[in-house]
């Protein structure tokens, strides 16, 4: 009798595990570790609106940013480089990471209104192997909140401590200084789907904050670089794909912008070679 029950309990187990085994791809293939096609594709974008940005907690002196800048100048109160993805599962950094771009003198968090956000942007990677198997499939957001602007009206001492640092000499009377600002920049993972045999990683490192607009109205600038690793027992590859921000809530895709680029050059045409005579 215990043997009859047991006997009915393997077969209960293996009439379950039998259908999965069979739906699992057969890597024993080469074509299972070759690289079919990959695409990385924005699926979705959700435009900011007026709001508070989240009070994030500080950031371990390991992660932080540099604090001081040049007069006048931004910087980055945030991170400078985070994991968002390590071997297929996310990072234990990307929670807590964030990247900013403010003035680097004596700026008031206080004084800061307008913020809108958060502006998001979803990509969609899928590598497809030469089976047809979608062996990486893997969401992540980028967001960021911008627009904040600490607006500095008529003579004050603060006003004279801005026009001096920012431009080298006193301030006016109908000075009016206003920048615009970003914080709380990420990009974490959204969904992570990578089979077996597969491993993928996804890293952020930020350059430094910019000015692209005037001393007098700055307009910070931050750029991101994802740094992307997929591998096999039998293979490794990587690229970067790039992406920059402003503090008016621009969004710019500089790998779409580089491959339309490159598609829009004209083929060049050989010259015509010069008839040489032997005679």
């Amino acid at each position: 009798m215990k043997t009859l029950k047991t006997t009915l309990a393997l077969t209960a187990v293996f009439s379950i595990i039998s259908p999965l085994l069979a739906q699992e791809p057969d890597s024993s293939k080469k074509e299972y570790y070759i690289v079919g096609s990959q695409a990385v594709t924005l699926t979705s974008i959700k435009p900011g609106k007026a709001s508070e940005p989240p009070h994030l907690a500080p950031l371990p002196s390991s992660m932080a940013g540099m604090n001081k800048g040049a007069a006048g100048g931004l910087v980055n109160a945030g991170a400078t480089a985070w994991g968002v993805i390590t071997s297929g599962a996310p990072s234990g950094s990307y929670a807590t990471a964030y990247a900013s771009a403010i003035p680097g003198f004596s700026f008031n968090w206080g004084n800061v209104s307008g913020w809108k956000g958060p502006k998001e942007m979803i990509y969609h990677t899928v590598v497809t192997n030469l089976m047809g198997i979608n062996v990486i499939d893997v969401k992540y957001k980028i967001s960021f909140f911008y627009d904040g602007s600490e607006d500095y009206s008529g003579k004050s001492a603060r006003l004279d401590n801005y026009v001096a640092q920012a431009t080298g000499s006193s301030a006016k009377e109908e000075a009016k200084v206003q920048g615009r600002y970003i914080t709380n920049f990420t990009v974490q993972p959204v969904s992570i789907n990578i089979k077996w045999g597969w491993k993928y990683d996804l890293s952020v490192k930020m350059s430094d904050p910019m000015n692209i607009g005037t001393k007098m109205n700055p307009v910070a600038y931050l750029q991101a670089s994802l740094n992307w690793i997929q591998s096999t027992p039998f293979s490794t590859n990587g690229g970067t794909l790039t992406y920059g921000v402003d503090g008016k809530g621009n969004f710019k895709d500089l790998n779409a912008q580089e491959k339309s680029v490159k598609t829009n050059v004209p083929e060049i045409q050989p010259s015509a070679l010069p008839s040489v005579s032997w005679n």
